[in-house]
């Protein structure tokens, strides 16, 4: 049986900032979107900087994983997120590693990883030019 990610995602409008938090997995069977069609709901997703947070992820997040997601979002965007800020929060050294697989599939894309989510969002808030951790 295969699984997917169960997450939330908040918008914030005012900033222009999409938040997903990762929190477990849940199997295909469960009900509920998958996280691009989800944002696919957002008027515009690809306008918005975006924080991802896998802290509290209970998966393996593997490279082929995250390689995966980031190619999935690429697809669904076809370039229109082009200078956009994306933070990745992972919090520990292994998932750091994995989440540096993001920066090269989105090469117009401000991507960081941090290890605190405040770091992230103050990083997309400020505007810096930081690329990786």
């Amino acid at each position: 049986m295969s699984k997917r990610s169960r997450f939330a995602v908040t918008v914030d409008r005012d900033n222009m900032i999409l938040i997903i938090r990762f929190h477990s997995v849940r199997n295909d069977q469960e009900a509920g979107p998958d996280l691009i069609d989800l944002l696919a709901t957002v008027e515009t997703p690809w306008l918005f900087n975006a924080i991802f947070d896998f802290r509290r992820y209970e998966a393996d997040l593997s490279r082929d994983y995250l390689k995966f997601l980031t190619e999935k979002w690429a697809a669904f965007t076809r370039g229109r997120d082009q200078n956009r800020s994306m933070a990745l929060v992972g919090g520990d050294s292994d998932l750091t590693f994995n989440l540096k697989a993001m920066l090269d599939v989105m090469p117009d894309r401000r991507i960081a990883i941090f290890d605190t989510f405040d770091e992230g969002l103050d990083w997309i808030k400020t505007g810096e030019t930081r690329r990786a951790a």
